[in-house]
């Protein structure tokens, strides 16, 4: 569905280079050491930050939800003149789990007041912190007509700002649903690219061993919206059979820059196939696995004065849709074909980027459409999604203020992110904000006043995205040092 994909960036990624956390979607201005580095042990460049971020939630129970301390490190090393080394590491600890109560960070006791008992008390507990990871490690050879990558990376396919169309290659990490910048929320994959440069236009090959999906947030947390199935089937990692790999050509035409691309992945959410009684007199079983898909799809952009104009479009085979929990066409009693429907789909995107009165907006609209649409699918046969991001630099002030503005048309959900932010001096930086979230929370026949006893109702089956975290409305502030 279009509401999983929607990203929070705002400018484009430079996939040549290692980024910063917030290089694809705010800096204002940045500090020249940052950029450049400094020459450590006569050849390694380094760079990399301090970060507080502080988050308040301001509905009940208000709460401190996040002092989280960030030590981010890139160090790039040149291998003579065709091969170089990049790293990339962070760690973070958060001091919100050991000043505040845990129950009242997560609020899940307020949140699922209508649940069992049961469940309220043996709701988990798994804290986001502390966190050390490798994002990035990948050696670069360069030859005269070709590049190779090989390591842990991201790759990027995409050219819009807000949504996922073509670039489904990396997983997503949803521990903070989607507010967080677009390198905290991409999960690297270790990788083999190959750029191929011809006068045709440029040939880049991908595959990738390593499967990884989409990472729930915390159990228990205050973003917890899905979280691992008991029994869910994983392919293998590392084995050539279920290896994901694909192949893109960009190319100019028409002063207009293409791409086509063909991608054969796994789909990063697990398909929910359940056993379900239509009477809703026994239990659901639920089993989940993963599946593999085919995407075929292209991108353009093309500028005409001081007005960018971007599309993506793709075509999905064989994805997985979930049926009504009535579906049952044979009269068997049971949901048809184990609760699932597989179809053939269509994802768009357009967007147009312009300035308007010293303001930079980008404006944008995405859809998913399912083709052979059958009324027993849980989904809208049209998803559609917009998406409104400003921005404008007040030097005077050393300041930037800017706003995301996305809306899940069919959900009737609405995110607003407003942020400014302050360059204090060269390499420190401050920043203030909000997120606010708008919409209906899901419910699938169990979380409507459902007490203990009473019986699963499969009539009741509504599925949101943003409208359940609609309590979860927070300010925040953020502190920074690059060096």
């Amino acid at each position: 569905m279009l509401i999983l994909p929607v990203l929070t960036g705002a400018q484009e990624w430079n996939e040549a280079s290692s980024a910063t956390d917030d290089e694809f979607y705010d800096l204002a201005i940045q500090s020249d050491s940052s950029e450049e580095g400094w020459d450590w042990l006569s050849g390694i460049n380094y760079s990399g930050y301090l970060k507080n971020e502080t988050a308040y939630r301001i509905r009940e129970p208000r709460s401190i939800t996040k002092i989280r301390n960030i030590v981010y490190l890139n160090l790039q090393t040149d291998l003579g003149e065709s091969a170089a080394v990049n790293f990339t590491s962070w760690a973070y600890y958060d001091l919100a789990y050991d000043i505040f109560n845990y129950e009242t960070i997560a609020a899940r006791l307020e949140r699922n007041e209508g649940e069992p008992l049961q469940f309220i008390v043996n709701l988990p507990q798994e804290k986001d912190s502390p966190v050390a990871d490798i994002r990035e490690l990948y050696l670069d050879y360069y030859a005269s007509s070709w590049d190779l990558r090989l390591g842990k990376q991201y790759i990027i396919w995409g050219v819009l700002e807000g949504v996922r169309v073509v670039d489904e290659i990396n997983p997503m990490n949803f521990r903070e649903l989607i507010l967080l910048d677009l390198l905290d929320y991409r999960m690297a994959l270790w990788s083999a690219k190959l750029d191929y440069y011809s006068p045709l236009g440029d040939l880049q090959f991908v595959i990738i061993p390593e499967l990884q999906f989409h990472k729930p947030a915390p159990k228990g947390s205050e973003w917890q919206l899905q979280e691992e199935s008991p029994g869910t089937r994983y392919p293998e990692s590392w084995n050539l059979y279920n290896t994901e790999y694909g192949a893109r050509w960009s190319f100019d035409l028409f002063n207009t820059e293409f791409t086509l691309s063909y991608f054969y992945t796994w789909d990063d959410f697990p398909v929910l196939f359940r056993t379900i009684r239509v009477d809703g007199t026994v239990d659901p079983v639920f089993n989940p696995a993963y599946t593999r898909i085919s995407m075929y799809g292209g991108t353009a952009v093309r500028q005409i004065g001081d007005v960018v104009f971007k599309a993506e479009f793709a075509y999905v085979e064989d994805k997985y849709f979930g049926l009504s929990n009535t579906a049952d066409k044979n009269g068997d009693g049971f949901v048809d074909t184990s609760g699932v429907t597989q179809r053939d789909h269509i994802r768009w995107g357009a967007g147009i980027e312009y300035v308007l009165a010293s303001w930079d907006v980008a404006n944008g609209i995405a859809q998913w459409v399912i083709l052979d649409y059958d009324e027993t699918i849980i989904q809208d046969e049209v998803d559609t999604s917009l998406s409104v991001f400003i921005r404008r630099e007040f030097p005077q002030y050393s300041m930037v203020v800017q706003m995301l503005y996305l809306h899940l048309v069919d959900l009737k959900e609405t995110y607003i992110k407003p942020k400014a932010i302050f360059q204090i001096t060269n390499n420190f930086q401050f920043a203030v904000g909000a997120d606010f979230l708008e919409g209906s929370t899901s419910d699938f026949g169990s979380s409507s006043g459902l007490v203990q006893g009473q019986q699963f109702d499969v009539n009741i089956q509504r599925a949101q995205f943003l409208g359940n975290f609609y309590d979860n409305d927070r300010v925040f502030v953020e502190f920074k040092y690059s060096f």
